[in-house]
């Protein structure tokens, strides 16, 4: 199921219009609904860092929440006007159309292809380095669930410091 199917399935859903700077998803908070971007951007932050900006129309946003059934995990918000469909009951959508999750499983996948590439460049990158950089391989190592043994923190004037 394209980007396309998946906004002409949702036709009849309300959209909501957004200026720049205003928010959609604020971290922490409950968001029981799913948002497809149907035109514009969103910039999705985490404490005020840009992580991603979304900009291909019938992108989702607010699936961890909703599968998960936690608060947001980021803020989410219009980079410029746009408009969003707000999925009210995506369950339904799950049950009914089943391409619907095999799509929104596609996506999550390629999200965290780039997420975990980009861990693995790091690991390879700071693999080496004397003093806190060389902190980065076992960070990663923790993120990835790798079964190599944790990185010892401490230094020679205090081993047994609050880290």
């Amino acid at each position: 199921m394209s980007s396309a199917d998946i906004l002409q399935l949702t036709a009849g859903e309300p959209e909501l219009t957004l200026q720049r700077d205003e928010m959609l998803i604020r971290f922490g908070e409950d968001h029981p609904a799913l948002y497809l971007l149907c035109s514009g951007a969103l910039d999705v932050r985490r404490d005020g860092e840009l992580l991603a900006r979304i900009t291909d129309p019938g992108s989702v946003v607010g699936e961890l929440s909703l599968l998960l059934g936690t608060p947001a995990s980021a803020d989410v918000s219009a980079a410029e006007t746009t408009v969003v469909r707000r999925l009210d009951d995506a369950e339904r959508l799950f049950a009914q159309v089943p391409a619907f999750g095999q799509h929104l499983a596609v996506t999550l996948a390629r999200r965290l292809h780039r997420v975990t590439s980009l861990l693995g460049e790091l690991h390879r990158q700071f693999a080496d380095r004397p003093g806190t950089l060389g902190l980065v391989p076992g960070v990663v190592a923790e993120l990835v669930g790798d079964d190599r043994p944790p990185a010892e923190t401490g230094s020679d004037r205090e081993p047994d410091g609050p880290y």
